[in-house]
């Protein structure tokens, strides 16, 4: 038993009422995380100036560029990289060697921002400290020295954590599996078993067999139910016929669900619903409706298609939400599917007991403290990785088994879960 809820004009973010003009530093904020290859690329070239000081001081022992000259450097490095932007983004849209080179400019781009703020906190912490060291008496050339060597290793080892997110650490992937309490669970369904697993973005690395046997992890974690919470895709159409197919060979005993996120709207949201009503009709789409489980007591499971709009939002009331909690039956509880994190505000205000998101890919690098929760997605949202409670609700934010951008993780590695309902 399904009910359609909403068409597909009812899945917007809802208005928000008029408010007082954010500060000029959120709006800053928002605008960089809106125009993110513009940001980065502006990022890039500082970190590149910097980092040619750096190498200059630290590593040859040279006196470094006057400031004119680092400015200039600066300014130069900025503008080729903004400059290059659209070039690149034509590029990976299209196919051949061009997105190859757009891939490998983006992938050396971040590897060279994160090189980048590690110089950028040498100079600011180090450098003041060894100037210090050389007022009180350890000598100006000493001082020097010691900042060099320790800023050098300091370095050198955020160097070793980069390469190792690039290669070792991206390829990881854990098995996660937490009981998950869920509010008026029927004593018959203690026990039961929900493979969760979210952000393959197909087209981006995980595509073809890697795509087939990352089907085959997620059906040996032998789950009863089986949940992908959006972003299937990346950007590209071409993928989409092929990456369903192979999707079609997901199993579960009580279903396989799946709902759409920002992505596959990039994507083609319809395209996508289309292809899996042809070459997967064995996997659910749900697109703002409900089904019940096929037990004997009541337990139905709601799924939230994505608006495509604010990935950056930190807050997100959905119409389509209201109006799927409006129609579900009382007489058991909700298991609710959301792409974005962000919506856990209003899942809870609506009663639902639980709710498996993706969105964030657990920020996909972390700094290297238990847990990983100091980590990129905190700029989008407090929602990053792991189980959260809001009232009698629970929440958990998967870190996804693909990637966005190039294929980097550190201290955050790809995710299938299972949740253990009790």
């Amino acid at each position: 038993m399904s009910e359609q809820t909403a068409s597909a004009s009812d899945r917007q973010p809802r208005e928000q009422p008029p408010s007082a003009e954010p500060p000029k530093r959120r709006r800053l904020w928002s605008w960089m995380l809106t125009n993110l290859w513009t940001t980065l690329a502006g990022l890039l070239g500082v970190m590149q100036a910097l980092t040619v000081q750096w190498w200059l001081v630290v590593v040859l022992g040279d006196e470094g560029l006057r400031a004119s000259e680092g400015a200039a450097l600066g300014a130069t490095l900025l503008g080729a990289n903004v400059i290059s932007i659209p070039v690149l983004r034509r590029a990976r849209i299209g196919g051949g060697r061009g997105r190859l080179a757009a891939r490998l400019y983006v992938a050396v781009g971040i590897f060279t921002l994160l090189i980048g703020f590690a110089v950028a906190l040498s100079w600011i912490g180090l450098f003041p400290l060894a100037q210090a060291a050389g007022w009180l008496g350890l000598g100006a050339e000493n001082a020097h020295l010691s900042f060099r060597v320790v800023s050098a290793l300091f370095v050198f080892t955020v160097f070793g954590m980069a390469l190792w997110a690039f290669t070792g650490g991206q390829r990881l992937v854990d098995r996660t599996r937490i009981q998950v309490a869920v509010r008026g669970l029927h004593p018959d369904h203690r026990g039961l078993q929900v493979g969760h697993l979210t952000d393959l973005h197909i087209g981006n690395g995980l595509e073809g067999e890697r795509l087939s046997t990352a089907v085959r992890q997620a059906n040996q974690l032998g789950a009863d139910v089986l949940v992908v919470t959006g972003d299937i895709f990346d950007f590209d159409p071409s993928y989409i016929e092929d990456g369903v197919r192979r999707l079609a060979a997901l199993k579960a005993p009580l279903g396989v669900f799946a709902v759409l996120g920002n992505h596959d709207a990039y994507t083609g949201s319809e395209e996508i619903a289309a292809a899996f009503a042809v070459h997967a009709p064995g996997i659910r789409l749900l697109r703002d409706e409900w089904e019940r489980l096929p037990l004997d007591a009541p337990l139905y499971i709601a799924g939230i298609e994505d608006p495509g709009r604010g990935w950056t939002a930190r807050e997100l009331e959905l119409e389509s939400m209201d109006r799927v909690a409006a129609s579900l039956p009382q007489d058991g509880p909700a298991l609710l599917l959301v792409h974005r994190p962000q919506a856990f505000a209003q899942a809870a205000r609506l009663g639902f007991p639980l709710v498996l998101s993706g969105h964030t890919h657990g920020g996909q690098l972390a700094l290297p403290m238990a847990g990983g929760h100091y980590n990129l997605a905190l700029v989008m949202t407090g929602f990053t990785r792991g189980l959260y409670h809001l009232g009698s609700s629970v929440m958990y934010v998967n870190r996804g088994i693909g990637v966005a951008g190039p294929a980097v993780r550190f201290n955050c590695r790809r995710e299938l879960a299972i949740l253990e309902l009790t």
